[in-house]
């Protein structure tokens, strides 16, 4: 701990949500509190402005930039309190989100895309005004009705600093929204923890019963597209498709077709919600994991399996690269034959032993990496703040 940060304070949002639901970005929330509380910051998760006002941050870390009606408010109140603002962006490829969009959502989210003309940003802003309405929250409405460009307008100058990363999110936003083209940026990869990897001499999949072992990781829900790969897995007989993961109560469509397709698929299984552990221990043992999601910023079950040695089948739209360059086919997920090209080619087969992968420093070393950019960000806000006390 370094005493010449005690008492500076810095906040982290975090979903309001975040006590009844599970998520990557609720998980990078908390990964950062209690990283900033190692290197000696006072920190604290925040998930309102008023709980801003209260905690009186020197810096907010803020989330989500796809968000720009949470931002306001949390920014808002940061800057109240003089603190400064650097928002982690978490910035969707849009071309994924089109894909995702045109794929024929059910229900009224559907509806709304068509209406829109697949077009993400307008979806995401018809989105929040549809929440903003069903809360009943009218101050939120009021904000919402003035449009997403007066929103963006508004927010743009109270970003001190822009968290992305990589290159390629960087230069998508600046694509997008060119008003933050001269905002300061700084790149900080989704960061990777592991807990110890013991892998143990029993294998977690049935040895000699298939050829092969394809992993499907994540939340049952339709942006995560489990359901292609259990349309395809009758046309590869010789191997068993995995699936770990909660189903998500709001995609109830979704989820039902999931149970479906997985009923009438006698080579596919699903294991529910794994332990960390246990989801470590299939991702280094299985041939290839298979993230079929229609759009990621940087995927974690990827993460995961790079660092293990596991080779990877991603759908196209994703960040990652900048991070993860090699032990990836990609495909494009509009293109369900491709994905069976694939599955069926001997390319899927491991590269590195799952036990010796635990074993030697490959898991310690990625994971150090990923973290070497919070930490110096970490240690530039320190300087910063300290100077100005």
């Amino acid at each position: 701990m370094t005493t010449d940060r005690l008492g500076i304070k810095v906040g982290v949002q975090i979903r309001p949500d975040h006590h009844s639901k599970s998520g990557g970005d609720i998980a990078l929330a908390k990964a950062f509190s209690q990283r900033l509380r190692q290197f000696g910051f006072e920190s604290a998760l925040l998930s309102a402005p008023k709980q801003v006002e209260d905690f009186q941050p020197r810096l907010l870390i803020a989330f989500n930039l796809d968000q720009p009606l949470e931002l306001l408010g949390m920014c808002g109140a940061a800057k109240q309190c003089g603190a400064e603002v650097a928002v982690y962006t978490l910035h969707h490829p849009r071309e994924g989100m089109r894909a995702y969009l045109r794929s024929g959502l059910p229900g009224m989210r559907g509806w709304i895309a068509r209406f829109l003309g697949n077009d993400p940003a307008r979806y995401i802003f018809a989105t929040a005004l549809f929440r903003c309405y069903r809360r009943r929250d009218v101050n939120a409405l009021m904000h919402m009705l003035l449009g997403r460009k007066r929103l963006i307008c508004n927010l743009v100058p109270l970003i001190d600093e822009l968290l992305v990363s990589g290159p390629s999110e960087l230069a998508a936003i600046q694509s997008e929204i060119p008003a933050l083209c001269n905002t300061s940026a700084l790149v900080i990869p989704h960061p990777v923890d592991f807990p110890v990897v013991d892998m143990p001499d029993l294998n977690p999949y049935e040895e000699g019963l298939w050829r092969r072992h394809f992993l499907v990781a994540g939340r049952i829900e339709s942006r995560k597209n489990q359901n292609a790969v259990l349309r395809v897995a009758a046309q590869i007989p010789d191997s068993e498709f995995v699936f770990a993961g909660i189903p998500n109560d709001s995609d109830p469509a979704y989820c039902a077709e999931f149970r479906q397709l997985l009923a009438a698929a006698p080579n596919c299984r699903w294991l529910g919600q794994l332990s960390m552990a246990a989801l470590l221990q299939h991702i280094a043992c299985a041939d290839a994991v298979v993230s079929p999601s229609w759009f990621e910023v940087m995927s974690l079950i990827n993460l995961y399996a790079y660092a293990l040695g596991t080779p990877v089948i991603s759908g196209l739209h994703t960040f990652d690269p900048d991070l993860v360059p090699d032990g990836v086919i990609r495909y494009d997920p509009e293109k369900p034959q491709a994905l069976v090209d694939i599955l069926a080619s001997s390319a899927a087969r491991p590269k590195v032993d799952p036990r010796a992968a635990a074993a030697s420093n490959r898991v310690k070393e990625f994971s150090a990496s990923t973290w070497a950019g919070f930490d110096n960000f970490s240690l530039c806000v320190s300087e910063r703040l300290s100077a100005k006390s």
